[in-house]
């Protein structure tokens, strides 16, 4: 079993962590989860950047937390029907 990976993206520009996120979840197939502060409109943006420069990407999942104030975002591949 593998064990889920952890980054701190924390320290990079949004552009910036948007590249990781979409490279991760598109060139390498992993599902990425992410998380952003619940300011109005955040987590919307991240995924619309996401789905401007990595078309396919697909929305898995989103929900508040872990903690309060955040919004977690779970974003992978397209699936494959073959």
């Amino acid at each position: 079993m593998r064990k889920p990976k952890y980054a701190d993206l924390g320290d990079f520009e949004e552009d910036k962590r948007i590249d990781i996120i979409g490279d991760a979840a598109m060139r390498l197939k992993q599902t990425v989860a992410f998380i952003t502060d619940a300011d109005p409109g955040k987590a919307d943006r991240y995924i619309a950047k996401l789905k401007a420069r990595f078309p396919g990407i697909v929305v898995l999942g989103r929900s508040n937390g872990p903690v309060k104030g955040s919004v977690t975002v779970k974003v992978g591949p397209p699936v494959s029907l073959n």
